[in-house]
Formats: C-alpha cells, structure tokens, sequence
C-alpha cells in the first residue's frame, strides 16, 4: 500500500515537472528538422519486416514517448527491447503517430506515456 502510494506520487511529480517544462520556449537546434506526425495512431502497427519472416521472432518492443501539446512526440525510447530491427521500427512508427494531447483544466498539456508496439512473424 505504501508503496502504491510512493509510485503514484512519483507519477504525480513527474506529470507536474513536464507540465512546468511545458510552458518553457521551445527551439530546434538549426540541424534537427521538425518531427512529421500525422499518421493517425490507431492506424496499425509497423508491418514486420520481410528480412525477419520465418525467424520467430515476435513479441513487444515497450517505448516511453513524450507527447507534446500539439499531439507530436518530443522524445522516443525503448524501454524493453525485442530485436534492432523490430525496436528501430517500433521508434519510427511511434515518431510519426499523431496522438490526442492529454489535458489539464481543458487546455493541452506534456505527457510521458508507455506504448507497447506488437510484431508478429507471419512466416514467409
């Protein structure tokens, strides 16, 4: 119980520390182009890749994103990898959903969340 308390205070305070950073100026360094995000996130999953059929390799890549206020992710990782491969395409797909912003008081807030992308080897 103490600890179930613990974890949610934690979650809390990092909700409010990305809100607070939420309202600092945002700039891309002259090199980094904006991220593309416009592919509506329950389109599907990544396909599995041709050079993997047939090696039974399957499973979920975890990854932690951040998503901004505009619905866009700010940062991707992988939490639990699968195989490169897979967790590049997991990262990719991730990078280019659009996602509903969550809110705070009716106005868009930052987020962190966890999306499991599944991979299925569908044999050749």
């Amino acid at each position: 119980m103490k600890t179930a308390i613990l974890f949610r205070l934690s979650q809390l305070a990092l909700l409010v520390f990305l809100v607070s950073i939420s309202s600092l100026p945002q700039s891309n360094p002259p090199s980094t182009r904006p991220r593309h995000c416009s592919v509506e996130k329950d389109s599907g999953g990544p396909p599995y890749p041709g050079s993997l059929k047939g090696s039974g390799i399957q499973g979920i890549v975890l990854i932690e994103a951040v998503i901004g206020e505009n619905g866009c992710t700010q940062s991707v990782r992988v939490v639990r990898k699968l195989h490169p491969k897979l967790d590049e395409l997991a990262k990719q797909a991730v990078n280019s959903w659009k996602f509903s912003p969550a809110t705070k008081d009716g106005k868009p807030v930052m987020v962190m969340v966890q999306i499991q992308v599944k991979f299925k080897d569908t044999g050749k």
